[in-house]
């Protein structure tokens, strides 16, 4: 059966080959002609506007971003054998980065090529998540191809995402290959550390990898004794790592029980020096004020907080949202002190959270200096040209005052 063609408006000619290897996203305002009647997830041929071939993609008529381009070779058809060659090369790439963890990211989508497709691995355990239509649709041919290439024999999925409705896709949690693990929780290691994740129940796939090493660079400045609050505590990591590295005094704060729950374990699994532990279930906006107010201030606070803006039209909201936290964080911030601060919203640039952080210290009185930019984990690659896939942006910051 042939492929459908599907047009752009735009013409390429001119610009250029590399142009169009730039970025993977067709939205549905750019496309002159479509094909009709085909179903959502299927593989498309996309031409510019003089008919010069651009890509071959999936095509998904309920999304505004109608294409997601997954070959700029002609010759080079997405069928079974092209998505085998596209998930063996990504996991042979993770084979080569310096990871000390039986945790990564062994596929990151649009990053690795493989729009739509996210694998974790944690220990013999497999999570995929298939958040377009496209990747659902050989949902078990990618199971296949994980087996083969990395040996998996449990695979999971984690297809609760947000991002799935969009795609006119239906919310999924079950176990695609072998058992479920028992019990539920899983033991990963990470540097000298230990963790209990949850695959089904936790955030995202279950754990935070993006931040492994952000926590061993805010660990390196922990001194001796320090009093340290880590906001949106989730699963405890900073707080295992600031034990691990001297912090006399731990508060976690999180919205969730089920995650405090998690973080004592992690915590009591792990050699550390902390004497107190505090675990406060509450608003982070909300406790922060009290502190504020009961003039309680801590050596280092870490802001680990959920996405604000999820896209660009939310950067305004957020904006708001994250200046009013680091506001607070600054304000709690003991002279000398130390606060790291991340935001994981895609659509919220790195200039726009330094911004941010200009306000916030500009309101809260204080002098603070930058020492270390920080971004997401090596397995979790951003891709030159897709802006989109540099979605955690971190500061470590010095209070000079």
């Amino acid at each position: 059966m042939p492929c459908p063609n599907l047009q752009i408006k735009k013409n390429l000619i001119r610009e250029g080959r590399a142009a169009r290897l730039l970025h993977p996203w067709i939205f549905s305002g750019a496309i002159s002609q479509a094909p009709s009647g085909i179903e959502p997830g299927s593989v498309v041929r996309v031409t510019d506007a003089a008919g010069e071939f651009v890509g071959y993609g999936h095509f998904n008529p309920l999304s505004s971003i109608a294409v997601r381009l997954l070959s700029f070779d002609e010759d080079k058809f997405p069928d079974n054998a092209f998505f085998f060659e596209k998930i063996r090369d990504s996991i042979m790439r993770r084979r080569g980065f310096p990871i000390r963890s039986d945790a990564r990211r062994l596929i990151f989508s649009e990053s690795d090529l493989l729009p739509g497709l996210i694998v974790d691995r944690y220990a013999s355990v497999h999570v995929v998540q298939t958040l377009t239509a496209g990747m659902d649709r050989i949902k078990g041919e990618i199971c296949s191809a994980i087996a083969e290439i990395d040996g998996a024999e449990t695979i999971i999925e984690r297809n609760d995402c947000e991002i799935r409705k969009l795609e006119g896709l239906e919310p999924r949690k079950s176990v695609l290959m072998g058992k479920a693990p028992e019990p539920e929780a899983i033991l990963i290691h990470e540097n000298n550390f230990r963790f209990e994740l949850e695959p089904f129940s936790g955030q995202k796939t279950g754990f935070y990898m993006d931040q492994r090493e952000n926590r061993a660079a805010v660990a390196s400045y922990v001194a001796p004794g320090m009093e340290m609050l880590d906001c949106f505590s989730f699963s405890g990591g900073f707080s295992v790592y600031a034990s691990g590295a001297g912090a006399a005094s731990l508060t976690l704060l999180d919205e969730s029980e089920s995650s405090l729950a998690l973080a004592r374990r992690n915590l009591s699994n792990n050699p550390g020096s902390a004497k107190t532990t505090v675990f406060i279930r509450a608003n982070a906006f909300k406790a922060l004020r009290e502190f504020r107010d009961s003039r309680k201030s801590f050596d280092m606070i870490i802001l680990d907080p959920p996405k604000f803006a999820p896209s660009s039209s939310d950067v305004e909201k957020a904006y708001r949202a994250y200046k009013d936290i680091n506001l607070f964080a600054l304000k709690l911030l003991k002279p000398g002190g130390i606060l790291a601060t991340f935001s994981c919203s895609s659509g919220f640039q790195r200039q726009k959270f330094f911004e941010v952080l200009c306000a916030a210290s500009r309101d809260a009185g204080r002098c603070v200096s930058i020492v270390s930019s920080l971004t997401q984990a090596c397995d979790h690659p951003i891709r030159i040209g897709f802006p989109e896939s540099e979605y955690l942006k971190g500061f470590i910051l010095k209070a000079l005052d």
